[in-house]
Formats: structure tokens, sequence, C-alpha cells
């Protein structure tokens, strides 16, 4: 694989893991009525589903990645 898209993959799954950071946060949030309670749900998943395009980014510039994951 091209170093540079090591680099990219490893930037898109710093950025996918902080995304999925933000939204656990988000999920774990108290307080507020339960239109807040929904708004924050509601951004959560926004969350998840940015960190997923960040994640399948990641792997289309490094698809053995997970071979060495683990």
């Amino acid at each position: 694989m091209i170093k540079a898209n090591e680099g990219k993959a490893r930037c898109a799954r710093a950025k996918a893991a902080g995304l999925m950071q933000e939204a656990r946060e988000l999920d774990q949030a108290q307080g507020g009525d339960w239109r807040a309670r929904a708004r924050r749900r509601r951004g959560a998943d926004r969350l998840r589903a940015d960190a997923m395009r960040f994640e399948r980014l990641a792997v289309s510039y490094d698809p053995d990645w997970e071979d060495y994951a683990a």
C-alpha cells in the first residue's frame, strides 16, 4: 500500500473513533425533557452514521487493515 493511503486511513479511523466517543457521551447524558433526550438521541445517531462513513473511507484506503488490526 502507498504510504499516503496509510496516513489517510489512520486519520479516517481516528476521526471515526472520536465521533463514536461523542455519540456515547450524548447517549449517556442525563437531564432534560423528552424533547431534549430525543434531540440528543438523533444527534448521536447522526454522529454514529458519520463515524461509519469515515470507517468505510478508511477501509477503502486500506482494505487489508482487518488482517493486522487485532
